[in-house]
């Protein structure tokens, strides 16, 4: 009589059920890689609107009162406005110490920012007699969350008051 012999590899069955196994375990690790990677995105892209907010606003607050009153009403006149159409960004763009890697670097920016946009806003109140002597700016930049999807623009909103210091 034979005695059984001891198997040395698996069967073609074990071997499937052993990688639908592994594939069930595997699946809510790579989910959550995706979903980390969507979340780092969106957050970079937050930071960015909120770095060219504060960069705009920081512009306007730096300027004299009179002078700044003047730009913010210039920029607000300009409506929604691309972020690479800033006329300060083409400005220093366009100085000669850039000159040599100006190529590379609007070409860097025009990918980074490219469905930035930015609009600026103005609240001098005369009701009560203080509009010479100080206005709220309000400075918002959107951009899409989804590529390609325009309906998927969000905003972000940075305000500052500008006091004359002078009166």
């Amino acid at each position: 009589m034979k005695t059984p012999t001891m198997r040395r590899a698996m069967t073609l069955l074990e071997l499937l059920v052993g990688l639908v196994i592994f594939s069930f375990a595997i699946l809510p690790i790579l989910s959550f890689g995706t979903t980390t990677t969507r979340t780092t995105y969106i957050t970079g892209k937050h930071l960015m609107a909120g770095q060219i907010a504060a960069s705009l606003l920081d512009r306007l607050l730096a300027l004299p009162y009179e002078e700044a009153l003047a730009e913010a009403e210039r920029l607000r006149g300009l409506g929604t406005a691309k972020v690479l159409e800033d006329p300060w960004l083409v400005s220093v763009l366009e100085h000669q110490g850039l000159a040599a890697g100006r190529r590379v670097l609007e070409e860097d920016l025009g990918k980074t920012f490219r469905f930035f946009e930015f609009k600026v806003g103005i609240d001098k109140d005369s009701s009560s007699g203080v509009a010479d002597r100080m206005f709220l700016l309000t400075v918002l930049v959107s951009w899409r969350v989804e590529e390609g999807d325009e309906n998927s623009r969000t905003a972000l909103i940075l305000q500052g008051v500008k006091f004359n210091d002078l009166r």
